[in-house]
């Protein structure tokens, strides 16, 4: 295993909804790494669990956070780690969150920025393992470890925008390439990732700029990946012994909201419109909208809403517009 010393600088990204307690454990993971990073940008997506609060009554912020959107507030870890705070006046969901902390983090001119959900707890030397892969490549990216190790969680290996009757776009993904942990090679490049552990050089964000706020949730670290790959033309590397654990899984069974339906549809819609290879893959989603209309009335389902619900994000892909027409 290769390890790294320390020249570059690091500021993580950390965007927070309503998980206070998950929020300490990765902080806490931050302040275990053998390498750690030297600045924290925490956004708030308008939590109302006292976030905040509870910042500050531990002593991580120097001053108690008021519930309106404020300039980042400063504080510091016991492990010496610099936190810069900032509460949104709304929920702009991930990616909106996402948009303002790495803008932030830009701008503070550190070297790499990595970036986070709240939900995640990097291993001790995920940082250090990532840092002495820099060589290879200017986005890496730790192996995403979710509670039952399901390998369908992580990054496709290759994307498919050519073939228009597909309907996964993500043609080699890691479930279907390796069954287990071992039979992976030590780094492999991939075709996007989460926002739960890449670390990018400063850079990538110079030149591509920020992620876009208005895709809401779902979508925005595909389509920042994609844009490091289309229009950059680099690699992404993932680092297999680099690993980053999911504390939070959510149920399967549980019907996804309408709300959430219109988001998930639109900006998957939208990533075939705007990197769909040829006609056909960008007129895709008008043929998957007509098969949902089918399967449904085959079935006796009219179901209003979700054609509503669809409809919308079909439209409003082709558009390429992202208004938040649906929310929590």
């Amino acid at each position: 295993m290769m390890k790294s010393t320390r020249s570059d600088s690091v500021v993580t990204v950390i965007v927070t909804f309503n998980r206070k307690d998950l929020l300490i454990a990765t902080l806490n993971a931050l302040c275990n790494q053998t390498l750690k990073p030297d600045a924290i940008v925490i956004v708030d997506n308008h939590s109302a669990d006292g976030t905040g609060d509870m910042l500050f009554d531990q002593g991580v912020l120097d001053v108690k956070p008021e519930l309106r959107e404020n300039n980042p507030l400063q504080g510091k870890l016991d492990c010496g780690i610099r936190i810069h705070y900032r509460y949104l006046a709304r929920n702009t969901g991930g990616a909106g969150g996402f948009h303002v902390g790495i803008k932030i983090a830009y701008e503070l001119e550190h070297d790499w920025i990595w970036i986070m959900d709240d939900d995640v707890k990097p291993d001790p030397d995920c940082l250090e393992i990532l840092l002495a892969h820099k060589s290879q490549g200017n986005a890496l990216v730790p192996l995403r470890i979710s509670k039952d190790l399901n390998l369908k969680e992580f990054p496709a290996i290759r994307f498919n925008l050519k073939n228009p009757f597909l309907i996964d776009i993500r043609d080699i993904s890691f479930y279907k390439k390796f069954q287990s942990l071992s039979e992976m090679p030590d780094t492999i490049v991939v075709a996007d990732f989460s926002f739960e552990g890449p670390l990018l050089h400063r850079e990538i964000v110079r030149q591509i700029g920020f992620p876009r706020a208005d895709i809401f949730i779902s979508g925005d670290d595909t389509d920042y990946a994609l844009k490091i790959r289309y229009q950059l033309k680099q690699q992404i590397l993932l680092v297999r012994d680099a690993r980053i654990h999911r504390m939070f899984t959510p149920d399967p069974k549980k019907r996804t909201p309408y709300w959430k339906e219109y988001y998930l549809n639109r900006n998957f819609y939208f990533t075939h419109y705007r990197y769909g290879e040829n006609l056909l893959v960008r007129l895709k989603p008008v043929a998957l909208y007509a098969g949902l209309l089918l399967k449904n009335m085959v079935h006796f389902n009219f179901d209003l809403k979700k054609f509503r619900v669809n409809f919308h994000a079909l439209i409003d892909a082709y558009k390429n517009e992202m208004p938040s027409r649906y929310l929590p």
